[in-house]
């Protein structure tokens, strides 16, 4: 995706979305003080763009029996360190894993895993990463609270 040039509009955008996906075209023309038909354009614009790559549903995870959430540092052993392109999607496909992030530093990933218990968090961790020839290490803190959201697009 080419960088594109964001309007003071399609910022205001995309911080109404990012607060609800789900405003209707004249909910969100309204919000951001532009024409119905002008926005929906500039909606689809940052679409097509990539800007906006899709819409959401935040999930209660109470209600769904997963929600004992934690953060996984995962490492990868040196010798197969030049295989993460095919490590990630491997790591998504996993039961539980929300998120895959490749990151630096002493960990090469960090996953966001919801189970339904502490033993199937302890499950996930030694039948699909210990056990797995890939990795070396893993380090898991438990979520206590979870915050979304953040400050608005500048």
């Amino acid at each position: 995706m080419n960088e594109i040039q964001l309007s003071k509009s399609d910022r205001l955008i995309l911080t109404e979305l990012s607060k609800d996906g789900k405003l209707t075209n004249r909910e969100l023309a309204s919000r951001v003080g532009l024409a119905r038909s002008t926005c929906h354009g500039r909606v689809r614009a940052l679409e097509a763009a990539g800007v906006i790559r899709g819409y959401h549903a935040e999930i209660d995870s109470v209600s769904t029996g997963t929600s004992v959430e934690a953060l996984v540092s995962v490492g990868m052993l040196a010798t197969v360190r030049s295989q993460v392109t095919q490590v990630m999607p491997r790591l998504r496909a996993i039961p539980g894993v929300q998120r895959v992030y490749l990151v630096g530093g002493d960990y090469d990933f960090l996953l966001h895993v919801a189970c339904a218990s502490v033993p199937a968090l302890r499950d996930l961790i030694r039948i699909h990463l210990t056990a797995d020839g890939s990795f070396g290490s893993t380090r898991t803190q438990i979520v206590f609270e979870r915050m979304e959201g953040g400050a608005p697009l500048g």
